[in-house]
């Protein structure tokens, strides 16, 4: 079994034939490497833009790729050939799904087709970093931040070119390696639910009436007693969050209940947590002070 860990550069443009937005890939970097992780070899080429003539000023600082550079480039379609004759039947791995969604994209836009005809298995290195090292942020971990967790010199690296990242993946895969464990993140990518589940948009719920969500999903338990409370206010909407008072039927504990709605593919997630309660300040009923003459002095 061989590994390639794949890494892409793009970027945004407007398309006139799709009236939006793409992410027009301009880099493939890629390494190929063994069961033991030694490296077999390497893939990079540039891509020359069709539908965004020139690269934003952003990505121009973010890569140092330049007009000039890419204008010898080969076309995605080239350049995809290529690719695909180069990784064979190994199973690919990126970090975190963005790189997938955006080579889907391109597949989409330049051949009409919604799959990744070389794509067997695959793999999320990113997930699997973050498993192996219990990364407990709710942020998800950029590579460079866990190159700097796992003491990797980085010395060299060209950060945002895409052989460089790809190899920076490998090194962070060397330090957390375990074949068996790794063989189990592989996902089935020849299957249509693959595609279901990685282009479905996580999307968070601000309206109570949506079908999704049932009523126990609104109820809250007193944290001293475990007994049910009763809702004092309406709820309210803030941060994409719901918030509400409540207080024990049995100890009259109040608290503040806060609960968020995120729809996923595996379906909806309930996140509830109970904040303090702080008593609303009183408005101040003293009237103001008549301005004299002295004070006006």
């Amino acid at each position: 079994m061989e590994f390639v860990i794949l890494d892409l550069e793009w970027n945004g443009t407007y398309s006139r034939r799709k009236q939006g937005f793409i992410n027009e890939i301009i880099e493939f970097g890629a390494v190929k490497c063994d069961e033991s992780l030694q490296i077999v070899d390497t893939f990079s080429s540039l891509v020359k833009p069709q539908v965004g003539k020139k690269i934003s000023g952003k990505v121009k600082t973010l890569t140092s790729i330049t007009n000039e550079e890419l204008a010898g480039g080969r076309q995605f379609m080239q350049v995809q050939s290529y690719f695909r004759k180069w990784m064979g039947d190994a199973v690919l791995l990126t970090w975190g799904t963005s790189d997938i969604l955006t080579l889907i994209e391109n597949y989409q836009y330049f051949c009409g087709n919604d799959k990744i005809p070389f794509l067997t298995g695959y793999v999320d290195l990113q997930k699997y970093c973050e498993d192996a090292m219990e990364y407990g942020s709710t942020q998800q971990m950029g590579l460079s931040t866990a190159a700097q967790l796992l003491n990797i010199d980085e010395e060299g690296i060209d950060h945002h070119r895409a052989l460089d990242d790809s190899l920076l993946s490998l090194k962070c895969l060397h330090k957390l390696y375990d074949k068996e464990k790794l063989l189990s993140y592989v996902q089935d990518a020849t299957r249509q639910e693959f595609y279901d589940r990685m282009t479905f948009k996580t999307v968070i719920i601000t309206d109570l009436g949506n079908p999704h969500i049932h009523r126990s999903d609104l109820l809250f338990r007193c944290e001293n007693c475990g007994k049910l409370a009763r809702r004092l206010e309406p709820w309210s909407l803030r941060n994409k969050s719901f918030r509400a008072p409540f207080e024990c039927r049995t100890c009259h504990h109040k608290f503040v209940g806060r609960v968020q709605f995120k729809l996923k593919y595996e379906g909806l997630v309930v996140k509830k947590k109970i904040c303090p309660w702080q008593e609303k300040k009183k408005p101040d009923t003293e009237a103001p002070q008549e301005e004299t003459a002295e004070n006006q002095s």
